[in-house]
């Protein structure tokens, strides 16, 4: 999908707003209904956040085989999971100082003085970019996307998903295409502000675009109870709008692999842990209070905006996730509003890289067609502003690194 002007755009949101509100008997009572589930949510969350508890499932990575239909249900209903324990201590250890020294020797910090200003996603957030490393090829991180240990996480993953219909796979969920994403490096004491809740993979997509009007079609139709956030039926054909750092792929889950200790206070990730609120986020946008040409705060090609004015319902329910050892990671539906805290309170680096469950399927083969030349030339990935750092870096992984599996997943190796 292509921006035009803005009228084009404003008329497109109108549009739409119609649309919408017809599917409805009452689109009002509709939202009211969905706000009434909200409420209870978000007062269990407040409750066990009270209580010291957290209200995210976790796991551990050996038990993945033997998991219970209780926290299976648990995931479902939160849209959000921890998996511990995926690596050793002493391999993360050994990642980290490997990633520190790929950034010295390459002089990273020069050269990001240098293209301040070309990624502009997050910019209408009311926190901006936390410390975000433009870095997609180090052997850091094509080493933990290829590993054989997150190729079964993601597989796990992929089959929380409802993903056929009838007879046909909507994807694969035994094959996976590596999604490129970057690393995050928050020094100790750093307040240049965090990432104010928000949700990636299209903003005004979500209510404009036909492939996501179909997603969401049970929840403007006055059946909310029925919808399900881990249908794939129709998450492979949305189209998003053209720009630098929106996600043209279809990722079950958003995640990433934590490097170093961390945890709240520690500029760590935020989660609200309901996988339905989407929903309320879709339907606040056609009360009449919201200008016809505006969606809550949200604009094309930037994250999708959870704001006071509109969601503090659901901001009430915004929760640090746990402490988190090396080796453990966290995964997120990709519906579910995440942040990241302002402040880094702590003693040491909170380091992560940021890892997606990206399963073969038309869409994202499309996608990883054209991110593989970038590897190969050690460019930014398509979906990302074109800083392009890596292009000269010494150490940057190149083709001999990859394992077959690492080949597949980057679409160098047929499958």
């Amino acid at each position: 999908m292509k921006t035009t002007d803005q009228n084009d755009l404003d008329k497109k949101i109108q549009n739409s707003k119609e649309i919408l509100r017809l599917k409805s008997k009452d689109y009002d009572k509709n939202f009211k209904n969905i706000e009434n589930y909200i409420k209870n949510e978000v007062k269990i969350i407040e409750t066990e956040n009270k209580k010291g508890n957290s209200i995210i499932p976790q796991i551990y990575f050996k038990d993945l085989d033997t998991n219970s239909d209780d926290i299976i249900n648990k995931i479902m209903n939160r849209g959000c999971v921890i998996i511990r324990n995926v690596f050793e201590e002493k391999k993360m250890n050994h990642w980290n100082t490997q990633l520190e020294n790929y950034i010295n020797e390459n002089n990273y910090y020069d050269h990001q003085k240098e293209k301040a200003g070309i990624d502009q996603y997050f910019s209408d957030l009311k926190s901006g970019k936390p410390q975000i490393f433009g870095l997609y090829w180090s052997k850091t991180q094509v080493e933990i996307r290829q590993s054989i240990e997150l190729d079964k996480v993601k597989k796990w993953l992929n089959k929380l998903w409802n993903y056929k219909n009838k007879d046909e796979n909507i994807f694969d969920p035994n094959r996976e295409l590596v999604y490129a994403d970057r690393v995050r490096r928050r020094e100790p004491g750093d307040s240049t502000l965090g990432l104010s809740p928000h949700c990636d993979a299209g903003s005004v997509e979500r209510w404009i675009d036909k492939g996501y009007q179909k997603v969401y079609n049970d929840i403007f139709m006055d059946n909310f109870e029925k919808y399900n956030p881990f249908n794939a039926l129709n998450r492979d054909q949305t189209k998003e709008i053209e720009s630098p750092a929106v996600s043209h792929v279809f990722r079950t889950f958003q995640g990433w692999v934590a490097l170093t200790r961390q945890g709240p206070r520690d500029g760590t990730l935020q989660l609200i842990p309901i996988a339905k609120s989407i929903a309320y986020i879709l339907t606040r946008a056609l009360l009449l209070d919201v200008p016809e040409n505006e969606l809550c705060g949200s604009k094309p090609a930037r994250a999708l905006s959870v704001n006071s004015k509109y969601h503090s319902l659901l901001l009430k329910a915004l929760t640090s996730i746990p402490e988190m050892k090396p080796g453990d990671t966290v995964w997120w539906h990709p519906d579910v509003i995440h942040a990241v805290e302002d402040n880094h309170f702590g003693e040491n680096y909170s380091n992560v890289v940021y890892v997606g469950s990206t399963p073969y399927c038309k869409k994202n083969l499309e996608y990883s067609k054209k991110q593989s030349e970038k590897f190969l030339l050690g460019e930014s990935p398509p979906d990302f502003a074109p800083e392009n750092y890596e292009v000269n870096f010494k150490n940057r992984a190149k083709l001999d690194d990859l394992t077959e599996l690492g080949k597949k997943q980057l679409s160098l190796m047929s499958w």
